[in-house]
């Protein structure tokens, strides 16, 4: 119920601005949200090594965060912490996502890099993939999250 109600909640919050301000205002902010997200997630980085997705984003300086957890779905289907770890960039040690907490957090500063190790989360399909990952902070909102889609390139051995 949670989830319906914030979807519940965003579309009477669209609602509105559309009222008070017109339908070109929802435009500009799904303009914007689409603009952000796709300058963040680094394009064409999605590779598949065996059954390991990589992927990397570039944090544009419009979100710092100290995140102390991150979730992600492959496809809808959630991966266990313990199978997803992230590092700042080549040459880092990896850091299992299991490990983040409020006391440990990731932080994420504007025009950092952080690239992505999903452990045996390659589904053994063709087709462009649908990654959801969700960074909860203490901040609010307490949850952002982001939405890639695109169709792994095959490499022949992880870095």
């Amino acid at each position: 119920m949670h989830r319906s109600g914030s979807w519940l909640s965003l579309a009477r919050q669209a609602v509105s601005i559309g009222i008070d301000y017109g339908t070109h205002a929802i435009e500009a902010l799904a303009w914007v949200a689409e603009t952000v997200e796709e300058s963040v997630y680094e394009a064409g980085s999605l590779v598949r090594s065996g059954p390991d997705l990589r992927f990397a984003l570039d944090n544009p300086p419009l979100r710092v965060g100290a995140f102390r957890s991150v979730r992600v779905l492959v496809d809808r289907v959630p991966l266990p912490a313990e199978r997803v770890e992230l590092r700042a960039g080549p040459g880092t040690p990896w850091r299992s996502a299991a490990s983040l907490t409020a006391d440990a957090p990731l932080a994420f500063g504007p025009g950092e890099r952080l690239e992505f190790r999903l452990v045996g989360g390659a589904p053994s399909t063709a087709e462009p993939l649908v990654i959801r990952l969700e960074f909860e902070t203490s901040a609010i909102p307490p949850t952002v999250w982001l939405v890639i889609r695109d169709r792994p390139r095959a490499i022949a051995e992880a870095a």
